[in-house]
């Protein structure tokens, strides 16, 4: 009896402990983010507080319950919030504990006075620079691309890359989440300026929530603040149609609630606007594809020239169709499934004339070219990303995309005078999976593994009919040039963070396997090889495994950061000729020194070492024909290209005084190098790359700086740059020859608002570029000049109108310089949103237009067709 009842009162007890052990914890956020140091009770019925803490700085909570639940009530409270409470007896308990979160809203406080002062143009809040979008706009800005070009400190590249203090930035987020991933342009070029509240650009961003305050991150990305009111579901469509055929439409939404957040879009055009993320009309690179360029199989056969000095609405002639659909579901209470697709099609065309005069050692050659083109790209992709982050310490996710194309390119060419039809066509397809986790062991310790898998593969033809002439009798006639790489890369990576207070160190290991095979033949009239010559079929094998320490210190005036990657390669080269296998061991070295001089100033010194092994594009021997006139080929040596880079910059950001100052000297030197050999006649011209260990060095020096005068309301802007640079090529069996280029480029603007109702910009911009071969006494110079004048002119509150202005001389040698002339204007009715506008583009009507370029052997003469002068009605309406 006495074994019984000690039995029931241990059990008794036991239970009583179970009862009164219950945890409670959770997160405390509002609009802005997490909140701290809010104040967290436990009262009784009769409001006596039975228990209370304090949420830390990331805004969390915890209390042990020590009494029976039934009859509590959780109070979150603070000065500036309305308080939230909770009937503890109505939630269910999981394993002793109860997740509870709060969102907290903004305590509305009546006053007798309100004083409300205008909101500053720009806010620092921490890491985070805040502006205002409408202390910068003036009206003319249409979708958010051309709010961000006029904000200090940011910077829109000709691809839509966007700058942020100099740095490119890694994401661009809606509402703090991340929508468009890579492809952030979907964005930038479509959502309606008018749906953004503010603009916020965050230095030292971390995505990986786990990894903060422990990992080091210098990465850089823009927050698009939407307006209130406009987070539900939000739109813009526009319609155009004008003389001559001329059409443009548009259809985007905005959905934003608890649940989603998704972004959709339509366009079409023939007037030259390209509102997507691709640009197959230039050697501008995608962002997707410049963050994956390694990963990529290479194109090696050309597909037109349609690149101009000029913007995109003057010369791009298209009919191009883009959707896109961007959601991000919160599918449970802390995880995420986001989708992205789009499609593409577009069909470009253009008419090329270009006459080149060729500087050879005992002749002159020249060759006059004309090429009707027309290019038909249609595209397809995919992206599913789904992140668990449902345990506090543990993160993973599961990243897949797909990308799928297909380009026909056509061009009737006449190279001197022989008249051929050659078509292209190239199908592309990639896809990619990434698995990646994270687990956080202690406030300052974590863990990060990855598994990365990609393959691609890129079969190209090129038809040419009548067939090329390789050799002077004509026996040896290209009539199908056969192409097609595939790459496979699989990659394991490894992470291991530690944080101090002023120290931070990494570890990472990796091993890849990236395995890359070329096929391509050559074939004449009837369709028989040409030759072995003529002809790849290589495998080309890299297995490589990698440690990474990194150490970083960070100081207030100073810090510093130092990585040591020990590297081993095995590699392995097949072909029909010859078999390479290597081995090798070496290590790479990364120092960054950062010294703050105030709060504003900052001196920036790197260096790194480098060695690069070649890419695919530069290990094949046999012939290839890339067009109706150009050949390739290379000579093969798994050598490593070795680069010193040292760069030193001042960086001045004074925002709130809207000054900015940066100075950047930059210094490669190359011990080795790919070099060209070239060889051209009247019909054909045939590169072949060569490896040497000859010294290459380049300087540069940038300069750039943003100033607001307010004595003479007037924002002035320069960018600049000059280049010199020290290269070596072969020239038709010449010698090995030495050539000095020396490239100086400077970009003046300059924009003052009058009266608010009108605003006058001013754009210059300038370019020398020289040529020197040092043993020839050969010195090719060229210089252009553009300068545009933009006047918007607001006659009423719902009229605004804007005239542009673009003089460009081509070349400051000729009188071949050209006017272009855009009008618009828009009137949006009181109450309404409706905007109508008439649009006039090239009023000037030019037809054609003609460049002059130089080379350190030529000069090349060229022209190409522009749309031509329209009238465009458009109604823009808002839901």
């Amino acid at each position: 009896m006495k074994n019984l009842l000690i039995n029931k009162i241990i059990l008794i007890l036991f239970l009583t402990t179970t009862v009164y052990s219950q945890t409670i914890k959770g997160t405390i956020t509002d609009s802005l983010g997490v909140v701290p140091f809010a104040t967290v009770v436990i009262k009784d019925k009769n409001e006596l507080i039975k228990q209370f803490t304090t949420s830390d700085e990331k805004g969390f909570y915890r209390l042990q319950l020590k009494k029976e639940r039934d009859t509590l009530f959780l109070e979150v409270s603070t000065l500036i919030h309305e308080p939230r409470t909770v009937d503890l007896s109505k939630l269910k308990i999981v394993n002793n504990e109860l997740m509870i979160d709060f969102f907290l809203k903004e305590r509305i406080t009546n006053l007798k006075e309100v004083i409300i002062k205008k909101a500053p143009p720009i806010l620092q809040k921490k890491d985070t620079l805040e502006y205002n979008p409408n202390s910068f706009i003036d009206g003319s800005e249409k979708v958010v691309e051309d709010l961000l070009k006029k904000l200090p400190g940011i910077k829109v590249e000709d691809n839509g890359t966007i700058k942020y203090k100099g740095k490119e930035i890694k994401k661009m987020l809606l509402d703090g989440d991340d929508l468009f991933d890579a492809n952030y342009t979907i964005g930038s070029k479509n959502i309606n300026v008018d749906m953004i509240e503010k603009v916020q650009g965050i230095e030292n961003y971390e995505e990986n929530s786990l990894l903060k305050g422990i990992k080091d991150s210098d990465d850089v990305v823009l927050n698009l603040v939407l307006k209130k009111g406009k987070t539900d579901f939000s739109g813009n469509s526009t319609l155009g149609y004008g003389i001559e055929d001329r059409y443009y439409g548009t259809l985007s939404g905005v959905l934003v609630n608890k649940k989603i957040k998704a972004f959709g879009l339509s366009s079409f055009n023939n007037v030259g606007q390209n509102n997507t993320p691709y640009d197959f009309s230039s050697e501008i690179i995608s962002l997707e594809n410049i963050k994956n360029q390694n990963l990529l199989s290479k194109s090696l056969i050309n597909q037109g020239n349609f690149n101009s000095l000029l913007d995109n609405n003057f010369h791009r002639l298209n009919n191009n169709f883009y959707t896109s659909l961007n959601t991000l579901n919160k599918v449970f209470k802390k995880s995420s499934f986001k989708v992205n697709l789009g499609f593409y099609q577009d069909e470009l065309s253009r008419l090329n004339k270009s006459n080149s005069i060729i500087f050879l050692q005992n002749e002159i050659i020249e060759i006059n070219e004309t090429n009707s083109l027309n290019k038909r790209p249609k595209l397809f992709d995919a992206n599913v990303h789904f992140s668990n982050k449902e345990k506090d310490n543990f993160h993973w996710e599961y990243i897949s995309k797909i990308n799928q194309s297909e380009l026909i390119f056509n061009d009737i060419s006449s190279n001197n005078n022989l008249i051929q039809n050659n078509n292209v066509t190239t199908n592309q397809f990639n896809t990619s999976h990434n698995i990646n986790s994270t687990l956080k062991i202690s406030e300052k310790k974590a863990i990060v593994t990855s598994l990365h898998f990609t393959k691609n593969k890129l079969p190209q033809s090129l038809k040419t009919n009548p067939p090329t002439a390789i050799d002077d009798l004509g026996l040896l006639l290209a009539a199908n040039q056969q192409s097609e790489f595939q790459k496979q890369f699989l990659s394991i990576n490894n992470s291991y963070f530690v944080s101090s207070k002023k120290l931070k160190y990494a570890i990472h290991t990796s091993y890849f396997d990236l395995r890359n095979s070329l096929f391509s033949n050559l074939l004449n009239q009837n369709n028989q090889s040409i030759g072995n010559e003529f002809r790849n079929e290589n495998i080309y094998n890299i297995k490589n495994l990698n440690i990474n320490p990194i150490l970083v210190y960070n100081e207030k005036k100073y810090s510093f950061r130092i990585g040591l990657n020990a590297i081993y390669n095995d590699l392995d080269f097949n072909d029909a000729s010859e078999k390479i296998k290597k081995e090798a061991y070496f290590i790479v070295p990364k120092v960054t020194a950062i010294y703050k001089l105030d709060t504003h100033s900052s001196l920036n010194y790197n260096y790194s070492f480098n060695q690069i092994l070649p890419e695919e594009d530069r290990l094949f021997s046999g012939i290839i024909q890339t067009s109706y006139r150009d050949f390739i080929s290379n000579e093969i040596r798994l050598e490593y290209l070795k680069t010193h880079s040292h760069s030193l910059s001042f960086n001045h950001h004074d925002f709130f005084n809207l000054t900015q100052f940066n100075v950047a000297i930059t210094h490669d030197n190359r011990p080795n190098n790919y070099f060209q050999e070239t060889i051209i006649n009247q019909n054909i011209t045939v590169s072949n790359q060569f490896f040497a260990k000859i010294s290459n060095k380049d300087y540069g020096i940038t300069v750039s700086s943003e100033k607001y005068i307010h004595s003479l309301r007037t924002t002035f802007q320069l960018n600049s740059s000059f280049n010199l640079s020290f290269d070596n090529n072969i020239l038709n069996e010449s010698d090995l020859r030495e050539i000095k280029n020396k490239n100086f480029t400077a970009n003046f603007t300059a924009r003052r608002g009058i009266n608010k109702k009108l605003v006058i910009e001013n754009k210059t911009f300038y370019l020398n570029s020289n040529f020197k071969v040092e043993d020839e006494q050969l010195n090719n110079n060229f210089q252009m000049l553009t300068n545009q004048t933009k006047i918007l002119f607001k006659s009423k509150k719902f009229i605004n109108s804007n005239l542009v202005g673009n003089f460009i001389s081509p070349n400051l040698k000729s009188n071949d310089n050209y006017f272009f002339l855009d009008y618009e204007i828009n009137f949006t009715p009181k109450n309404k949103n409706l905007t109508y506008s008439l649009i006039g583009k090239n009023l000037t009507n030019n037809k054609t237009f003609t460049t002059v370029s130089a080379s350190d052997f030529s000069t090349n003469k060229g022209s190409h067709n522009l749309i031509e002068r329209y009238v465009m009605f458009k109604i823009t309406f808002g839901f």
